[in-house]
């Protein structure tokens, strides 16, 4: 069964704001039902599908509330005529109004005069023209997070988490964490940090509603974004789907042996990083580290090197005893050297990466690197301590 959505009503004249927000719910795990964006369709009668959604496929209505939304006719007669009927039926329907560039006694003074209903106390955040508007759209969707949460009866916690590609959703599925547009800005370290505050935030909701249950992970992802999410999440049990009939487990016993072979290259000067590689199969990342090193003129740093000579086919537990593998491997370099920061160069499954990421609490910063085309580049850091 799909998630429920949040319908967002707006003026066109505020569809780039809009279209803003939308994406921070993405990131915060809300599905956002907007108008020519998973919304109307072409051909669709905009009354009669704007009254269906709202009343069939939504778990509440947001206002984003400006001079120009009480001047629409269609956001008066349909889409706040229709929340309001839904919400006298069903009390659990929320509500929420995002007064941008007014006053909370003006949001009350306008909706009750255009809607004949005080949406004031529905509010959300307010925006106004001096506010961060970034922040206060993340504000905003931190907030609808955890009402959704609040709404959401106690199941089996499993979400989707996607930067490649959206999936369709898992019957048990609590949130859809869609952040499917960074594989256009691959290289923006600002949008990853977007997606890294939004999973803390994720994290903390999940936290405060459900305690910390076992979490059950599936979705389209580049690998950067499996150890970003394991980073995040360390504190809980990860049940990750590898492949449409194979979940691998945080919790499952790893095998007894090394899965990979290993070396170590130590740098002739006194460099204090570390670079990464690990592969299990045909690629031979070591040769596209080379590469990279001599393009951007770096001093060769020291090099940990996983590289078998020929593919590995990896189980559960193979790939735990691979993560504890790498996390040794480091962690015994670290003794001899003063590393301040590492660089991770991987082409594994992306339970080993969201593994791996989990373990990594302990460790330095980390920076991220994604193949794109026919190199190396870095596309994040993930700051050391706990997230």
């Amino acid at each position: 069964m799909p998630l429920k959505k949040l319908f967002l009503a707006h003026a066109s004249t505020d569809a780039l704001e809009l279209g803003h927000l939308a994406t921070q719910l993405r990131l915060h795990g809300v599905v956002p039902w907007v108008d020519k964006d998973g919304g109307f369709a072409v051909g669709d009668h905009s009354e009669e599908e704007a009254r269906r959604a709202i009343r069939e496929d939504c778990f509440g209505l947001l206002l984003y509330a400006t001079s120009d939304s009480f001047n629409r006719p269609f956001i008066r007669d349909v889409e706040i005529d229709e929340a309001k009927t839904v919400k006298a039926a069903n009390d659990h329907f929320a509500l929420f109004a995002v007064p941008r560039r007014l006053t909370f006694p003006e949001l009350r003074r306008l909706s009750l005069l255009h809607f004949d209903y005080d949406l004031a106390p529905y509010h959300t955040v307010a925006i106004p023209s001096s506010a961060d508007f970034h922040a206060s759209i993340s504000h905003v969707s931190r907030a609808v997070l955890h009402k959704f949460l609040s709404l959401t009866p106690t199941a089996p916690a499993s979400l989707q988490f996607s930067t490649r590609d959206l999936l369709p959703d898992d019957a048990d599925d609590l949130l859809c964490v869609n952040a499917t547009h960074l594989s256009s800005c691959l290289c923006d370290n600002a949008a990853w940090q977007d997606l890294l505050s939004a999973l803390k935030h994720v994290k903390a909701a999940i936290t405060s509603t459900l305690g910390r249950p076992h979490l059950h992970v599936h979705g389209s992802k580049h690998l950067s974004a499996a150890f970003v999410f394991g980073r995040v999440f360390a504190p809980f049990h990860l049940h990750i789907r590898q492949t449409p009939n194979a979940v691998w487990s945080t919790d499952s016993s790893p095998s007894q042996s090394n899965t990979l072979p290993v070396s170590y290259l130590q740098a002739a000067d006194s460099s204090s990083e570390l670079f990464v590689e690990i592969s299990a199969g045909r690629k031979n990342v070591a040769l596209g580290v080379d590469e990279f090193i001599a393009s951007t003129a770096s001093v060769p740093p020291n090099r940990l090197q996983f590289q078998p000579s020929a593919p590995v086919t990896m189980d559960n537990a193979s790939c735990l005893a691979a993560v504890q593998q790498v996390y040794s491997e480091i962690e015994r370099i670290m003794r001899r050297r003063p590393i301040v920061e590492l660089h991770i160069f991987a082409a594994m499954p992306q339970s080993f990466m969201m593994m791996l990421g989990r373990a990594f609490k302990g460790m330095p910063s980390t920076c991220l690197y994604e193949w794109v085309q026919d190199r190396y580049v870095a596309v994040c850091l993930v700051p050391a301590g706990v997230l």
